[in-house]
Protein backbone atom coordinates (compact mmCIF):
# COMPACT_ATOMS: atom_id res chain seq x y z
CA UNK A 1 0.00 0.00 0.00
CA UNK A 2 2.33 2.72 -1.11
CA UNK A 3 1.22 5.75 0.80
CA UNK A 4 -0.91 3.55 2.76
CA UNK A 5 1.59 0.75 2.86
CA UNK A 6 2.23 1.36 6.48
CA UNK A 7 0.11 2.48 9.31
CA UNK A 8 1.07 4.64 12.18
CA UNK A 9 -0.38 4.16 15.61
CA UNK A 10 -1.50 7.47 17.08
CA UNK A 11 -2.15 7.21 20.77
CA UNK A 12 -4.74 8.64 23.12
CA UNK A 13 -4.05 9.84 26.66
CA UNK A 14 -4.22 7.97 29.91
CA UNK A 15 -2.47 8.29 33.24
CA UNK A 16 0.23 5.67 33.55
CA UNK A 17 2.67 4.53 36.20
CA UNK A 18 5.90 3.62 34.43
CA UNK A 19 9.16 2.09 35.51
CA UNK A 20 11.22 5.10 36.53
CA UNK A 21 14.58 3.39 36.82
CA UNK A 22 16.95 4.77 34.24
CA UNK A 23 18.34 1.30 33.68
CA UNK A 24 15.07 0.16 32.11
CA UNK A 25 16.19 -3.44 31.77
CA UNK A 26 15.72 -3.76 35.50
CA UNK A 27 11.96 -3.58 35.04
CA UNK A 28 11.88 -7.19 33.87
CA UNK A 29 9.62 -9.14 31.53
CA UNK A 30 6.47 -11.22 31.66
CA UNK A 31 6.07 -13.88 34.28
CA UNK A 32 3.88 -16.91 33.87
CA UNK A 33 2.70 -19.17 31.06
CA UNK A 34 2.91 -18.61 27.32
CA UNK A 35 6.65 -18.04 27.30
CA UNK A 36 9.71 -19.74 25.96
CA UNK A 37 12.60 -20.56 28.26
CA UNK A 38 13.99 -17.06 27.62
CA UNK A 39 12.57 -13.62 28.31
CA UNK A 40 10.64 -13.70 25.02
CA UNK A 41 6.90 -14.55 24.79
CA UNK A 42 6.05 -17.61 22.77
CA UNK A 43 4.82 -16.97 19.22
CA UNK A 44 1.68 -18.79 18.04
CA UNK A 45 1.24 -19.26 14.29
CA UNK A 46 -2.54 -19.76 14.16
CA UNK A 47 -5.67 -20.74 16.11
CA UNK A 48 -8.12 -23.55 15.32
CA UNK A 49 -11.09 -22.44 13.19
CA UNK A 50 -14.38 -21.65 14.93
CA UNK A 51 -16.94 -24.47 15.09
CA UNK A 52 -20.02 -22.45 15.90
CA UNK A 53 -21.66 -19.04 15.90
CA UNK A 54 -21.86 -16.53 18.74
CA UNK A 55 -24.53 -13.85 19.13
CA UNK A 56 -22.09 -10.99 19.68
CA UNK A 57 -18.54 -9.88 20.42
CA UNK A 58 -17.41 -6.99 22.58
CA UNK A 59 -14.07 -5.66 21.37
CA UNK A 60 -11.81 -2.92 22.73
CA UNK A 61 -10.21 -0.10 20.74
CA UNK A 62 -7.75 2.29 22.38
CA UNK A 63 -9.40 5.33 20.82
CA UNK A 64 -12.44 6.45 18.86
CA UNK A 65 -11.92 6.63 15.09
CA UNK A 66 -11.81 10.17 13.77
CA UNK A 67 -13.52 8.99 10.58
CA UNK A 68 -14.61 5.79 8.86
CA UNK A 69 -14.20 7.32 5.42
CA UNK A 70 -11.52 5.08 3.88
CA UNK A 71 -9.57 7.98 2.39
CA UNK A 72 -9.06 9.38 5.89
CA UNK A 73 -8.28 6.11 7.65
CA UNK A 74 -4.60 5.89 8.51
CA UNK A 75 -4.71 4.72 12.13
CA UNK A 76 -5.35 1.44 13.91
CA UNK A 77 -8.87 1.98 15.34
CA UNK A 78 -10.68 2.99 12.12
CA UNK A 79 -8.80 0.43 10.07
CA UNK A 80 -9.69 -2.42 12.44
CA UNK A 81 -13.36 -1.52 12.07
CA UNK A 82 -13.27 -0.90 8.31
CA UNK A 83 -11.49 -4.19 7.62
CA UNK A 84 -14.77 -5.91 8.48
CA UNK A 85 -17.13 -3.43 6.82
CA UNK A 86 -15.51 -2.34 3.56
CA UNK A 87 -13.68 -4.31 0.89
CA UNK A 88 -11.09 -3.67 -1.78
CA UNK A 89 -10.40 -5.18 -5.19
CA UNK A 90 -7.94 -7.63 -3.61
CA UNK A 91 -7.51 -8.92 -0.09
CA UNK A 92 -4.59 -10.06 2.05
CA UNK A 93 -4.94 -13.35 3.89
CA UNK A 94 -3.55 -14.25 7.33
CA UNK A 95 -0.52 -15.72 5.53
CA UNK A 96 0.09 -12.36 3.80
CA UNK A 97 -0.81 -13.75 0.39
CA UNK A 98 -2.91 -11.74 -2.04
CA UNK A 99 -6.38 -13.05 -2.88
CA UNK A 100 -9.25 -12.00 -5.11
CA UNK A 101 -11.92 -9.91 -3.37
CA UNK A 102 -14.23 -7.59 -5.29
CA UNK A 103 -12.09 -8.31 -8.34
CA UNK A 104 -12.13 -11.90 -9.53
CA UNK A 105 -9.11 -11.44 -11.78
CA UNK A 106 -6.74 -8.81 -13.14
CA UNK A 107 -4.31 -8.33 -15.97
CA UNK A 108 -1.28 -6.12 -16.53
CA UNK A 109 -1.28 -5.82 -20.35
CA UNK A 110 1.59 -3.33 -20.25
CA UNK A 111 3.73 -1.85 -17.43
CA UNK A 112 1.43 1.18 -17.12
CA UNK A 113 -1.98 -0.51 -17.18
CA UNK A 114 -4.02 -2.64 -14.75
CA UNK A 115 -7.38 -4.08 -15.74
CA UNK A 116 -9.68 -5.48 -13.02
CA UNK A 117 -12.65 -7.80 -13.64
CA UNK A 118 -15.33 -7.44 -10.96
CA UNK A 119 -17.70 -9.92 -9.36
CA UNK A 120 -21.27 -9.75 -10.62
CA UNK A 121 -23.03 -10.98 -7.47
CA UNK A 122 -22.05 -8.28 -4.99
CA UNK A 123 -24.45 -5.91 -3.25
CA UNK A 124 -23.77 -2.99 -0.95
CA UNK A 125 -25.24 -2.86 2.53
CA UNK A 126 -27.82 -0.42 1.13
CA UNK A 127 -28.99 -3.11 -1.31
CA UNK A 128 -27.50 -1.43 -4.39
CA UNK A 129 -25.59 -3.62 -6.83
CA UNK A 130 -21.83 -3.15 -7.17
CA UNK A 131 -20.83 -1.66 -10.53
CA UNK A 132 -17.59 -0.65 -12.19
CA UNK A 133 -18.66 2.97 -11.76
CA UNK A 134 -18.73 2.52 -7.97
CA UNK A 135 -15.16 1.28 -8.09
CA UNK A 136 -13.97 4.07 -10.38
CA UNK A 137 -15.68 6.62 -8.14
CA UNK A 138 -14.19 5.21 -4.93
CA UNK A 139 -10.63 4.95 -6.20
CA UNK A 140 -10.96 8.27 -8.01
CA UNK A 141 -11.71 10.11 -4.76
CA UNK A 142 -8.02 9.62 -3.91
CA UNK A 143 -7.10 11.72 -6.95
CA UNK A 144 -9.26 14.65 -5.86
CA UNK A 145 -6.81 17.09 -4.26
CA UNK A 146 -9.64 19.00 -2.64
CA UNK A 147 -10.50 15.93 -0.54
CA UNK A 148 -6.95 15.48 0.76
CA UNK A 149 -6.79 11.69 0.80
CA UNK A 150 -4.26 10.19 3.20
CA UNK A 151 -3.43 7.70 0.44
CA UNK A 152 -2.22 10.26 -2.06
CA UNK A 153 1.15 8.50 -2.31
CA UNK A 154 -0.52 5.33 -3.57
CA UNK A 155 -2.10 7.31 -6.39
CA UNK A 156 0.85 9.57 -7.20
CA UNK A 157 1.55 7.67 -10.42
CA UNK A 158 -2.09 7.22 -11.46
CA UNK A 159 -3.10 8.98 -14.68
CA UNK A 160 -6.71 7.81 -14.90
CA UNK A 161 -9.26 5.39 -13.42
CA UNK A 162 -12.16 4.46 -15.68
CA UNK A 163 -15.08 2.05 -15.81
CA UNK A 164 -14.35 0.34 -19.13
CA UNK A 165 -17.25 -2.11 -18.96
CA UNK A 166 -20.09 -3.18 -16.73
CA UNK A 167 -17.74 -5.31 -14.67
CA UNK A 168 -14.38 -3.87 -15.67
CA UNK A 169 -12.19 -1.07 -14.35
CA UNK A 170 -8.98 0.10 -16.00
CA UNK A 171 -6.25 2.02 -14.21
CA UNK A 172 -3.71 3.84 -16.34
CA UNK A 173 -0.41 4.85 -14.71
CA UNK A 174 1.91 7.72 -15.56
CA UNK A 175 4.88 5.41 -15.10
CA UNK A 176 5.42 1.78 -14.01
CA UNK A 177 4.55 1.28 -10.34
CA UNK A 178 4.83 -2.25 -8.95
CA UNK A 179 3.25 -1.20 -5.66
CA UNK A 180 -0.05 0.17 -6.92
CA UNK A 181 -1.57 -3.25 -7.50
CA UNK A 182 -0.52 -4.41 -4.02
CA UNK A 183 -2.18 -1.34 -2.54
CA UNK A 184 -5.51 -2.46 -3.98
CA UNK A 185 -5.65 -5.00 -1.14
CA UNK A 186 -5.48 -2.29 1.52
CA UNK A 187 -7.50 0.65 2.82
CA UNK A 188 -6.29 2.64 -0.19
CA UNK A 189 -8.43 0.42 -2.39
CA UNK A 190 -11.67 0.38 -0.35
CA UNK A 191 -14.86 0.57 -2.42
CA UNK A 192 -17.93 2.59 -1.45
CA UNK A 193 -21.37 2.85 -3.01
CA UNK A 194 -21.32 6.02 -5.12
CA UNK A 195 -24.97 6.97 -4.66
CA UNK A 196 -25.00 6.56 -0.88
CA UNK A 197 -21.66 8.33 -0.51
CA UNK A 198 -22.75 11.33 -2.51
CA UNK A 199 -25.99 11.48 -0.53
CA UNK A 200 -24.01 11.50 2.74
CA UNK A 201 -21.87 14.36 1.48
CA UNK A 202 -19.64 15.83 4.17
CA UNK A 203 -21.17 13.45 6.71
CA UNK A 204 -19.59 10.45 4.96
CA UNK A 205 -17.64 8.36 7.46
CA UNK A 206 -18.97 10.27 10.46
CA UNK A 207 -21.33 9.05 13.19
CA UNK A 208 -24.32 10.65 11.42
CA UNK A 209 -23.27 9.71 7.89
CA UNK A 210 -21.84 6.19 7.96
CA UNK A 211 -20.45 4.26 4.99
CA UNK A 212 -22.06 2.01 2.39
CA UNK A 213 -19.78 -0.95 1.69
CA UNK A 214 -19.86 -4.67 0.80
CA UNK A 215 -18.09 -6.46 3.68
CA UNK A 216 -19.33 -9.27 5.96
CA UNK A 217 -20.51 -6.69 8.50
CA UNK A 218 -22.46 -3.45 8.05
CA UNK A 219 -22.16 -0.32 10.16
CA UNK A 220 -25.20 -0.39 12.47
CA UNK A 221 -24.58 2.33 15.04
CA UNK A 222 -21.94 4.82 16.08
CA UNK A 223 -22.50 6.28 19.52
CA UNK A 224 -20.03 9.16 19.53
CA UNK A 225 -17.57 8.97 22.40
CA UNK A 226 -18.70 5.50 23.42
CA UNK A 227 -18.83 2.71 20.84
CA UNK A 228 -19.34 1.52 17.27
CA UNK A 229 -21.55 -1.48 16.50
CA UNK A 230 -21.39 -3.51 13.30
CA UNK A 231 -24.00 -6.17 12.44
CA UNK A 232 -23.57 -9.30 10.35
CA UNK A 233 -24.54 -8.64 6.72
CA UNK A 234 -26.63 -11.66 5.76
CA UNK A 235 -26.55 -10.83 2.04
CA UNK A 236 -22.74 -10.97 1.93
CA UNK A 237 -21.55 -12.31 -1.41
CA UNK A 238 -19.05 -14.84 -0.02
CA UNK A 239 -21.41 -17.31 1.65
CA UNK A 240 -18.49 -19.54 2.64
CA UNK A 241 -17.17 -16.73 4.81
CA UNK A 242 -20.39 -15.65 6.46
CA UNK A 243 -19.60 -14.00 9.80
CA UNK A 244 -19.93 -16.28 12.80
CA UNK A 245 -20.79 -13.42 15.15
CA UNK A 246 -24.16 -11.71 14.93
CA UNK A 247 -22.61 -8.35 15.78
CA UNK A 248 -19.45 -6.72 17.11
CA UNK A 249 -19.46 -3.81 19.53
CA UNK A 250 -16.23 -1.79 19.57
CA UNK A 251 -15.80 0.03 22.88
CA UNK A 252 -13.43 2.99 23.08
CA UNK A 253 -11.30 2.34 26.16
CA UNK A 254 -8.41 4.79 26.29
CA UNK A 255 -7.01 3.81 29.67
CA UNK A 256 -4.65 0.82 29.26
CA UNK A 257 -5.28 -0.26 32.85
CA UNK A 258 -9.03 -0.15 32.25
CA UNK A 259 -8.67 -2.39 29.20
CA UNK A 260 -6.68 -4.92 31.19
CA UNK A 261 -9.23 -4.82 34.03
CA UNK A 262 -12.11 -5.38 31.61
CA UNK A 263 -10.34 -8.40 30.10
CA UNK A 264 -9.59 -9.90 33.49
CA UNK A 265 -13.21 -9.38 34.55
CA UNK A 266 -14.49 -11.22 31.47
CA UNK A 267 -16.24 -8.08 30.20
CA UNK A 268 -14.40 -8.07 26.87
CA UNK A 269 -14.28 -10.79 24.24
CA UNK A 270 -11.01 -9.57 22.85
CA UNK A 271 -8.62 -6.86 21.72
CA UNK A 272 -5.33 -6.32 19.93
CA UNK A 273 -4.69 -3.30 22.13
CA UNK A 274 -3.29 -5.28 25.03
CA UNK A 275 -1.15 -3.17 27.38
CA UNK A 276 2.26 -4.70 28.03
CA UNK A 277 1.76 -3.89 31.70
CA UNK A 278 -1.05 -6.45 31.75
CA UNK A 279 0.71 -9.33 29.99
CA UNK A 280 1.63 -11.16 33.19
CA UNK A 281 -1.92 -11.22 34.57
CA UNK A 282 -3.54 -12.00 31.23
CA UNK A 283 -1.21 -14.93 30.63
CA UNK A 284 -2.41 -16.46 33.88
CA UNK A 285 -6.15 -15.68 33.94
CA UNK A 286 -8.81 -18.34 33.48
CA UNK A 287 -11.05 -15.81 31.69
CA UNK A 288 -9.23 -16.13 28.37
CA UNK A 289 -5.88 -16.44 26.61
CA UNK A 290 -3.18 -14.02 25.51
CA UNK A 291 -1.48 -14.90 22.23
CA UNK A 292 1.47 -13.39 20.37
CA UNK A 293 1.61 -13.43 16.56
CA UNK A 294 4.04 -12.17 13.97
CA UNK A 295 4.16 -8.61 12.69
CA UNK A 296 5.85 -6.46 10.08
CA UNK A 297 5.79 -3.45 12.38
CA UNK A 298 8.54 -0.99 13.23
CA UNK A 299 8.60 1.09 16.40
CA UNK A 300 10.74 4.14 15.69
CA UNK A 301 11.74 7.51 17.04
CA UNK A 302 10.86 10.02 14.30
CA UNK A 303 13.04 13.11 14.06
CA UNK A 304 10.68 16.01 13.38
CA UNK A 305 13.07 18.97 13.09
CA UNK A 306 16.46 19.18 11.37
CA UNK A 307 17.04 22.80 12.36
CA UNK A 308 17.28 22.20 16.09
CA UNK A 309 19.51 20.12 18.37
CA UNK A 310 19.23 17.06 16.12
CA UNK A 311 20.44 18.92 13.02
CA UNK A 312 23.88 17.26 13.04
CA UNK A 313 23.83 13.63 11.94
CA UNK A 314 26.61 12.85 14.43
CA UNK A 315 24.31 13.83 17.31
CA UNK A 316 21.54 11.64 15.89
CA UNK A 317 23.92 8.71 15.52
CA UNK A 318 25.29 9.18 19.02
CA UNK A 319 21.81 9.24 20.54
CA UNK A 320 20.74 6.10 18.67
CA UNK A 321 23.99 4.38 19.62
CA UNK A 322 23.49 5.01 23.32
CA UNK A 323 19.90 3.71 23.57
CA UNK A 324 19.47 0.34 25.31
CA UNK A 325 17.03 -1.41 22.95
CA UNK A 326 16.97 -4.72 24.80
CA UNK A 327 16.25 -2.86 28.02
CA UNK A 328 13.40 -1.00 26.33
CA UNK A 329 11.91 -4.27 25.06
CA UNK A 330 12.05 -5.81 28.51
CA UNK A 331 10.59 -2.82 30.31
CA UNK A 332 8.21 -1.33 27.75
CA UNK A 333 6.70 -4.42 26.09
CA UNK A 334 7.62 -7.18 28.54
CA UNK A 335 9.94 -8.88 26.08
CA UNK A 336 7.33 -9.12 23.29
CA UNK A 337 9.55 -7.68 20.56
CA UNK A 338 12.94 -7.95 18.88
CA UNK A 339 15.57 -5.19 18.48
CA UNK A 340 15.47 -3.36 15.15
CA UNK A 341 18.49 -2.35 13.06
CA UNK A 342 16.68 -0.42 10.31
CA UNK A 343 13.35 1.40 9.87
CA UNK A 344 11.89 -1.50 7.84
CA UNK A 345 11.55 -4.67 9.91
CA UNK A 346 12.41 -8.21 8.72
CA UNK A 347 8.68 -8.90 8.59
CA UNK A 348 8.51 -6.76 5.45
CA UNK A 349 10.66 -9.19 3.46
CA UNK A 350 7.95 -10.68 1.25
CA UNK A 351 10.35 -11.51 -1.59
CA UNK A 352 14.09 -11.94 -2.21
CA UNK A 353 14.40 -12.87 1.45
CA UNK A 354 17.95 -14.18 1.15
CA UNK A 355 19.18 -10.92 -0.39
CA UNK A 356 17.23 -8.68 1.99
CA UNK A 357 18.39 -10.66 5.01
CA UNK A 358 22.02 -10.43 3.90
CA UNK A 359 21.71 -6.66 3.51
CA UNK A 360 20.06 -6.31 6.92
CA UNK A 361 22.61 -8.53 8.63
CA UNK A 362 25.41 -6.43 7.16
CA UNK A 363 24.11 -3.31 8.87
CA UNK A 364 25.96 -2.25 12.02
CA UNK A 365 24.43 -2.95 15.39
CA UNK A 366 22.64 0.27 16.35
CA UNK A 367 24.12 0.10 19.84
CA UNK A 368 27.70 0.97 20.59
CA UNK A 369 30.23 2.01 23.24
CA UNK A 370 29.22 5.05 25.26
CA UNK A 371 32.69 6.54 24.79
CA UNK A 372 32.27 6.38 21.01
CA UNK A 373 28.89 8.11 21.27
CA UNK A 374 30.39 10.80 23.52
CA UNK A 375 33.15 11.37 20.97
CA UNK A 376 30.60 11.94 18.20
CA UNK A 377 28.82 14.53 20.34
CA UNK A 378 32.10 16.27 21.11
CA UNK A 379 33.03 16.34 17.41
CA UNK A 380 29.66 17.82 16.50
CA UNK A 381 29.61 20.18 19.43
CA UNK A 382 26.94 19.43 22.00
CA UNK A 383 23.89 21.57 21.16
CA UNK A 384 23.08 24.19 23.78
CA UNK A 385 19.33 23.70 23.52
CA UNK A 386 17.68 20.51 24.81
CA UNK A 387 16.24 17.79 22.61
CA UNK A 388 12.47 17.86 23.20
CA UNK A 389 10.68 14.53 22.93
CA UNK A 390 6.87 14.49 22.81
CA UNK A 391 4.93 11.61 24.39
CA UNK A 392 1.47 10.74 25.59
CA UNK A 393 0.41 8.02 27.99
CA UNK A 394 -2.24 6.14 26.02
CA UNK A 395 0.33 3.65 24.75
CA UNK A 396 1.98 2.33 27.87
CA UNK A 397 5.32 1.76 26.13
CA UNK A 398 5.83 5.40 25.14
CA UNK A 399 6.76 7.01 28.48
CA UNK A 400 9.10 4.10 29.23
CA UNK A 401 10.88 4.51 25.90
CA UNK A 402 11.15 8.27 26.35
CA UNK A 403 12.67 7.77 29.80
CA UNK A 404 15.36 5.55 28.32
CA UNK A 405 16.10 7.93 25.42
CA UNK A 406 16.43 10.77 27.95
CA UNK A 407 18.82 8.68 30.06
CA UNK A 408 20.81 7.72 26.97
CA UNK A 409 21.11 11.28 25.73
CA UNK A 410 22.15 12.68 29.08
CA UNK A 411 24.76 9.94 29.50
CA UNK A 412 26.63 11.28 26.45
CA UNK A 413 26.36 14.98 27.22
CA UNK A 414 23.03 15.91 25.61
CA UNK A 415 20.14 17.73 27.25
CA UNK A 416 16.80 15.96 26.82
CA UNK A 417 13.34 17.11 27.85
CA UNK A 418 10.18 15.00 27.76
CA UNK A 419 6.99 16.88 26.90
CA UNK A 420 3.78 15.03 27.79
CA UNK A 421 0.78 16.04 25.70
CA UNK A 422 -2.96 15.35 25.96
CA UNK A 423 -4.24 12.76 23.50
CA UNK A 424 -5.70 15.12 20.92
CA UNK A 425 -2.63 17.35 21.00
CA UNK A 426 -0.35 14.38 20.43
CA UNK A 427 -2.45 13.11 17.54
CA UNK A 428 -2.28 16.59 16.01
CA UNK A 429 1.49 16.18 15.65
CA UNK A 430 0.86 13.87 12.69
CA UNK A 431 -1.17 16.35 10.69
CA UNK A 432 -0.27 19.87 11.88
CA UNK A 433 3.19 21.30 11.29
CA UNK A 434 2.50 24.11 13.75
CA UNK A 435 1.74 21.56 16.47
CA UNK A 436 5.22 20.10 15.91
CA UNK A 437 7.00 23.41 16.50
CA UNK A 438 9.44 23.02 19.37
CA UNK A 439 9.34 19.19 19.12
CA UNK A 440 12.43 17.31 17.96
CA UNK A 441 11.28 13.68 18.17
CA UNK A 442 8.08 11.65 18.49
CA UNK A 443 7.51 7.90 18.71
CA UNK A 444 5.33 5.82 16.45
CA UNK A 445 4.58 2.24 15.46
CA UNK A 446 4.45 1.75 11.71
CA UNK A 447 2.76 -1.39 10.45
CA UNK A 448 3.34 -2.52 6.87
CA UNK A 449 0.07 -3.59 5.27
CA UNK A 450 1.91 -5.98 2.97
CA UNK A 451 5.48 -7.30 3.08
CA UNK A 452 7.64 -4.86 1.15
CA UNK A 453 10.34 -2.61 2.70
CA UNK A 454 9.43 0.22 0.34
CA UNK A 455 6.15 0.33 2.27
CA UNK A 456 8.21 1.96 5.03
CA UNK A 457 11.02 3.73 3.18
CA UNK A 458 8.68 5.70 0.92
CA UNK A 459 7.78 7.83 3.94
CA UNK A 460 11.35 9.12 4.07
CA UNK A 461 11.26 10.40 0.51
CA UNK A 462 11.47 14.11 -0.20
CA UNK A 463 8.16 15.86 0.33
CA UNK A 464 6.30 12.92 1.82
CA UNK A 465 3.57 13.89 4.28
CA UNK A 466 5.16 11.83 7.05
CA UNK A 467 8.71 13.00 6.42
CA UNK A 468 8.23 15.50 9.23
CA UNK A 469 11.92 16.43 9.37
CA UNK A 470 11.78 17.47 5.70
CA UNK A 471 14.90 15.44 5.08
CA UNK A 472 15.89 15.25 1.43
CA UNK A 473 18.36 12.94 -0.27
CA UNK A 474 18.03 12.75 -4.10
CA UNK A 475 19.93 9.45 -4.32
CA UNK A 476 17.68 7.86 -1.69
CA UNK A 477 14.62 9.11 -3.58
CA UNK A 478 15.95 7.68 -6.83
CA UNK A 479 16.66 4.27 -5.33
CA UNK A 480 13.21 3.97 -3.73
CA UNK A 481 11.45 5.17 -6.88
CA UNK A 482 13.33 2.60 -8.95
CA UNK A 483 12.56 -0.12 -6.42
CA UNK A 484 8.85 0.71 -6.49
CA UNK A 485 8.83 0.58 -10.29
CA UNK A 486 10.67 -2.68 -10.90
CA UNK A 487 9.03 -6.10 -10.94
CA UNK A 488 12.38 -7.92 -10.78
CA UNK A 489 12.46 -8.84 -7.09
CA UNK A 490 16.20 -9.45 -6.93
CA UNK A 491 16.90 -6.08 -8.53
CA UNK A 492 14.38 -4.46 -6.21
CA UNK A 493 16.11 -5.98 -3.17
CA UNK A 494 19.45 -4.56 -4.33
CA UNK A 495 18.00 -1.08 -4.69
CA UNK A 496 16.35 -1.30 -1.29
CA UNK A 497 19.58 -2.45 0.36
CA UNK A 498 21.38 0.67 -0.89
CA UNK A 499 18.58 3.00 0.17
CA UNK A 500 18.30 1.25 3.52
CA UNK A 501 21.95 1.89 4.33
CA UNK A 502 21.43 5.59 3.69
CA UNK A 503 18.36 5.64 5.94
CA UNK A 504 20.28 3.90 8.73
CA UNK A 505 23.28 6.22 8.37
CA UNK A 506 21.14 9.37 8.48
CA UNK A 507 18.97 8.29 11.47
CA UNK A 508 15.91 10.31 10.47
CA UNK A 509 13.82 7.46 11.86
CA UNK A 510 15.67 5.88 14.79
CA UNK A 511 14.82 2.14 14.76
CA UNK A 512 13.98 0.70 18.17
CA UNK A 513 12.14 -2.63 17.92
CA UNK A 514 9.76 -4.77 15.91
CA UNK A 515 6.89 -5.80 18.20
CA UNK A 516 4.95 -9.03 18.36
CA UNK A 517 1.21 -8.86 17.68
CA UNK A 518 -0.61 -9.41 20.99
CA UNK A 519 -4.20 -10.67 20.96
CA UNK A 520 -6.42 -11.35 23.95
CA UNK A 521 -9.35 -13.70 23.32
CA UNK A 522 -11.97 -14.67 25.84
CA UNK A 523 -12.35 -18.31 26.86
CA UNK A 524 -14.54 -20.29 24.48
CA UNK A 525 -13.64 -18.25 21.39
CA UNK A 526 -11.28 -19.09 18.54
CA UNK A 527 -10.58 -18.40 14.86
CA UNK A 528 -8.98 -14.96 15.03
CA UNK A 529 -5.87 -14.47 12.86
CA UNK A 530 -2.72 -13.91 14.91
CA UNK A 531 -0.48 -12.39 12.24
CA UNK A 532 -0.84 -8.62 11.99
CA UNK A 533 -3.43 -8.53 9.21
CA UNK A 534 -6.27 -7.07 11.28
CA UNK A 535 -6.03 -3.73 9.49
CA UNK A 536 -6.92 -5.20 6.10
CA UNK A 537 -8.42 -8.66 6.62
CA UNK A 538 -12.08 -9.18 7.80
CA UNK A 539 -10.92 -10.84 10.99
CA UNK A 540 -14.17 -10.56 12.97
CA UNK A 541 -15.92 -12.85 10.49
CA UNK A 542 -13.63 -15.72 11.54
CA UNK A 543 -14.19 -15.49 15.29
CA UNK A 544 -16.73 -17.87 16.78
CA UNK A 545 -17.31 -20.58 19.32
CA UNK A 546 -14.50 -23.06 19.92
CA UNK A 547 -17.04 -25.87 20.42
Amino acid sequence: MPRTTARRRTPALVALTVCTALAVSACGGVEGAGRTGTNTPELTESLPPAKGEVPSLRWALYAEPSSLDPIYSNDFPPMEVLANVCESLLSIGPDFTFRPALATSWTNPDPRTWVYKLRDNVTFHSGAKLTAQDVAYSLGRNLDKSLGSYHDGVYANVESIKATGGNEVTVRLKRPDAQFHQAMATTAGRVLGEAASKKAGKKLGRPDGGVDCTGPFRLANWSAGKSITIDRFDAYWDTARKAKAGKVEFDFIRDPAARTTAMLAGELDGSWFVPASGYGKLLNTDKGSLYFGRTAGSYVGMVTDLKGPLADVRVRRALSMSVDRKGIISAAVSGAAEPLKAPAAPGTWGYAQKELKAAYDALPDPGGPVEQAKKLVQEAGAPSEPITIAVTGSQSEMPVIATEVKRAGESIGLKVNIKTLPADNYNALYSDAKAREGIDMIFSLWQADYPDPTAIYQYLQTGDTFNFAQWSNPEFDRLINEAKATTDTAARAGLIARAQKTAVDEVIWMPLYTPFNPLYLKKGLTGAPLASVQLNYPWAADIGAAR
